[in-house]
């Protein structure tokens, strides 16, 4: 499949390039990032919430991180909750179910981001498939978040097992 229909289009409205990382079969933005050989803190993964009057939100967070609902709802000022995949249907009509893009406009969703991404030289990204990742320069990063909020609402997964952070750098 390569990059959803509406991710293309949406970067080339932008103006933006990018180019796509082919790698083997997987199922989440972690092994995507293994599997492709790229640093799993680069890799931004989607995490769609809403709160309790249904709007949604998609908060993007380096792949090793999960995200902190309790800062992020308090940031927002709004109690939000994770949404299961299988409410997700129909809303990434051109992505494969569990491939997220780390993009909301192009699916009319507002975006907030995780500021360690900013931080990157370059983030990459789920296509919409499960066997390739969009990679974005720093600056067509930032280009693609500019009209949406940021902050620090994650953490690494590594901090709920106890254990000291290996950075997530698979390079």
């Amino acid at each position: 499949m390569g990059v959803a229909i509406r991710v293309s289009d949406y970067l080339k409205s932008l103006g933006v390039s990018y180019s796509l990382v082919p790698h083997s079969h997987s199922q989440s933005a972690v092994q995507s990032a293994i599997s492709a050989g790229v640093p799993v803190r680069q890799t931004a993964k989607s995490v769609l919430l809403e709160d309790h009057e249904g709007r949604r939100i998609l908060a993007v967070i380096p792949a090793g991180n999960r995200v902190l609902l309790k800062k992020l709802s308090d940031q927002l000022g709004r109690e939000l909750h994770l949404i299961k995949e299988s409410q997700m249907r129909g809303s990434f009509d051109d992505c494969e179910l569990g491939a997220l893009p780390a993009i909301g406009e192009p699916y009319h969703l507002q975006a907030i981001y995780d500021e360690l991404l900013s931080e990157e030289p370059e983030v990459y990204m789920e296509a919409g498939d499960h066997e390739h990742l969009v990679r974005l320069s720093h600056a067509a990063f930032l280009a693609v978040m500019a009209n949406h909020p940021h902050g620090r609402f994650s953490i690494d997964r590594s901090a709920d097992y106890g254990q000291p952070s290996r950075g997530w750098d698979w390079q």
